[in-house]
């Protein structure tokens, strides 16, 4: 038998697993991802040590009755943003900042001034945002100039990994359309703005579709992992398009909904021009994985974190059980009527994604009086997440002028059954939920596959591997509550978002 394999090096944990051709859950491995903490939204990851467990996570992978000579092919997906400054003997620089991190803001705020936010988005598609890798390089140039002057290449995280297991210096079109550096149009390197900014150009790596071959699994590496030496590795990319291409999210109309740390939502799209030069700042565009079709997409930042947050406040002493800390809360959540007696949260806690946009907005609980318990914050967690996501897909709705059609969701969050009929009673979306809900992983495995010829094309792929999935159906009763209180809650968010604004700008400002 035949087997691909899919890592996703995520925010939380890195993930390696095994499937067969037709999409099956072989093995599967995990690791926590080694970030260590600086302060408020602030971390780093030592990238020695973060590729050192992707391959202790490999080998984890193997030991669980894997036959190495049945691997054709591997592939590595990862976060956006951030990434690895190799200097010419492929050694890394400094440490990968993370792709949330704020130390990056001052940056952002210098390039929007620089080269307007309007001619950033029409090149890259890419609203204002700190996030991304030309802010984290200018914040290098200015803090530690001599890592820029020694520097030969920049790569992506999941890049970074399959350089350390044997590939080459190369970075697919998904990962490049979230460094502020790719001209979306040419689908090269916008030079001029790298000129413009003072950043280096010889630094970006060669672009190559997903699926392209970059390397094979060399003897070191072979050693480290258990797999055999030579087995091909193939370009997977950014997190989220590898997620919506194991969804199927490859055709306008079906989104894909992936919750984990943040709640990401995507949308095929087929052309671009139009909404480059109208410059609409809520969404970004990117290159799909699909061939010739992009993406839209935006986010409510945060959405996980909140969840792991409330749960830490309430039983810090489950820390390392965080499945069992999450479905107390779930059950806590349940004891609260629908509507948290009053009780609203706007989740800007990590700051507003889509459609709102803004890195240092702050989150906002609304309603609060004597009588509310700890049961009611949680189900006005769980619901101010719902009703965000409702906003973002309808601004999305007008943004890319398809209507939603179908909802997949996938991720960590999508295991949780209350939060998904939650999402499904007050959007009025049914919902998708695949049988194996870790899609990032399976659409690496996919591009693997494409690459190793197993598939001919991106169709071929999808239809070969489809799986069932289970159907959360609005609650009649529910969504009618909902219903009811939306004009409500509509201007309570309203008034929290302008809330969460001023509050961003006082922590600013001490």
């Amino acid at each position: 038998m035949e087997l691909l394999i899919g890592i996703d090096i995520g925010t939380t944990n890195i993930k390696a697993a095994a499937y067969d051709c037709q999409g099956n859950l072989a093995a599967e491995a995990s690791q926590p991802t080694p970030i260590v903490q600086e302060g408020l939204r602030q971390a780093h990851t030592d990238p020695l040590v973060l590729a050192r467990t992707a391959a202790c996570c490999l080998r984890e992978l193997v030991s669980k009755a894997i036959e190495p000579d049945a691997v054709v092919g591997l592939a590595v997906a990862s976060v956006g943003e951030a990434g690895v400054l190799l200097d010419c003997s492929g050694q890394p620089l400094f440490p990968v900042i993370a792709w949330y991190d704020e130390r990056t803001v001052p940056q952002a705020n210098q390039v929007s001034l620089q080269l307007g936010d309007i001619p950033i988005y029409q090149t890259t598609g890419l609203p204002p945002g700190h996030t991304y890798s030309v802010h984290k390089l200018l914040w290098l140039q200015q803090q530690y100039p001599e890592a820029l002057r020694g520097a030969s290449c920049w790569l992506s995280v999941c890049d970074w990994v399959a350089f350390c297991l044997g590939g080459g210096h190369r970075m697919g079109y998904s990962q490049a359309s979230r460094t502020m550096a790719l001209d979306l149009v040419q689908r090269s390197w916008w030079h001029t703005g790298l000129e413009a900014l003072g950043l280096p150009q010889h630094i970006w790596p060669e672009l190559a579709d997903e699926g392209s071959r970059v390397g094979s699994i060399s003897s070191e590496a072979a050693n480290l992992t258990g797999l055999r030496a030579g087995t091909p590795i193939y370009l997977a990319g950014h997190d989220h398009v590898c997620g919506a291409l194991a969804s199927g999210v490859t055709e306008p109309g079906i989104i894909l909904d992936s919750t984990g740390t943040t709640e990401a939502e995507l949308a095929t799209i087929e052309g671009i021009g139009e909404r480059l030069e109208q410059a609409n700042l809520s969404f970004c565009l990117g290159c799909h994985a699909a061939p010739s079709k992009f993406y839209a997409t935006g986010g409510i930042l945060g959405a996980g974190s909140l969840i792991n947050w409330l749960t830490e406040l309430y039983w810090p002493e489950q820390s390392n059980d965080r499945g069992a800390a999450i479905e107390a809360l779930s059950k806590m959540a349940k004891a609260s009527p629908r509507g948290a007696n009053g009780l609203y949260l706007l989740p800007h806690l990590a700051g507003a994604g889509s459609p709102d946009r803004s890195s240092t907005a702050r989150g906002v609980i609304a309603g609060l009086c004597l009588a509310h318990n700890r049961a009611d914050l949680a189900r006005a967690a769980i619901e101010g997440l719902a009703y965000e996501l409702d906003a973002l897909w309808r601004a999305l709705e007008c943004f890319t002028g398809q209507s939603i059609t179908k909802v997949m969701t996938v991720g960590g969050g999508a295991r949780n059954t209350f939060w998904n009929q939650t999402k499904a009673d007050i959007t009025g979306q049914m919902l998708f939920t695949p049988s194996h809900s870790e899609a990032v992983t399976r659409g690496a495995a996919l591009l693997a596959g494409l690459g190793a010829g197993v598939y001919s094309d991106i169709r071929q792929a999808v239809a070969a591997t489809s799986q069932p999935a289970y159907v959360y159906t609005p609650n009649p009763e529910a969504r009618a509550f909902y219903q009811q209180h939306f004009a409500y809650i509509s201007q309570m968010r309203q008034a929290a978002v302008q809330i969460g604004r001023l509050s961003g700008q006082l922590l600013a400002g001490s």
